[in-house]
């Protein structure tokens, strides 16, 4: 489960809450499927494969025998929730599974408002947001923050791997070889790969705040793990160079009440 998710859900009404849950249940699901996977191939095929189950939700038919499918099956008909999004992360998650799935910074954030950005717009779904286009500026700079903050964390495990999510042409601008992962980032070159990551993720968390105090507050249940992006940028800027930093639960905790009472993500 998405930890800091699950510590936003906590904010929310009893029956708001558990559909929160489901939602962020099934999203880890998915994203975890370049994790659970040793070959591209069987990913594509545990992707169709919870493609199909959330198709037979949507066509009215019982859930397969999946606690996620059947908490998510009751979201769905509780919450009104739409198909589109779905089917669109299900889709951008295929890239996971290449090696060096992006060209551009364009490329990598329509990838991210795919993923983060399409969970957050269910969510928001959940808590009863009627905004429309209105929310639309907000998510797309929520989903850069969160995003680019998410894949520095995670770069060393997917270097492992032999992925790559820098994008390949601001890394070939810096003579860099995309299909070799910097694995040391103290030199010029990859540190400044580094550092363009997060400074356009600082940059897009400046357009979450200002953005963010314009939603009613009944919407942080859906939005209140942003205001964890500051912690894991200033690790970030610490450590100089892509880690899995963390912040430990108190503190998490207490950034998620500071911003409930605030509104200040």
């Amino acid at each position: 489960m998405d930890e800091d998710r699950w510590l936003a859900s906590r904010f929310a009404p009893a029956p708001a809450r558990a559909r929160l849950v489901a939602l962020y249940a099934l999203n880890y699901e998915i994203a975890r499927t370049a994790e659970a996977v040793t070959q591209g191939g069987l990913g594509d095929i545990r992707l169709a494969w919870w493609s199909q189950a959330i198709d037979e939700i949507y066509a009215g038919k019982k859930p397969r025998a999946h606690p996620v499918l059947t908490a998510f099956a009751e979201a769905v008909r509780d919450a009104s929730l739409p198909r589109a999004p779905l089917d669109a992360m299900i889709a951008a998650r295929g890239k996971d599974l290449d090696a060096a799935p992006f060209r551009t910074w364009i490329d990598l954030n329509d990838y991210l408002e795919a993923t983060a950005g399409n969970v957050m717009r269910l969510a928001l779904t959940v808590c009863g947001a009627g905004l429309g286009e209105k929310a639309e500026p907000f998510v797309r700079a929520a989903s850069v923050s969160w995003g680019y903050a998410g894949l520095l964390r995670a770069a060393p495990f997917w270097a492992q791997r032999g992925r790559n999510f820098f994008p390949s042409r601001d890394m070939e601008h810096r003579y860099l070889d995309p299909a070799l992962m910097p694995v040391d980032f103290s030199g010029m070159s990859a540190g400044a790969v580094f550092t363009n990551m997060m400074e356009r993720g600082r940059r897009a968390h400046a357009q979450v705040r200002d953005l963010g105090r314009r939603l009613p507050s009944a919407f942080f249940p859906a939005i209140g793990y942003l205001a964890l992006a500051p912690l894991y940028y200033r690790a970030l800027m610490a450590a100089q160079a892509p880690v899995a930093v963390s912040s430990a639960l108190l503190r998490r905790q207490w950034s998620l009440l500071t911003a409930s009472a605030t509104g200040k993500l």
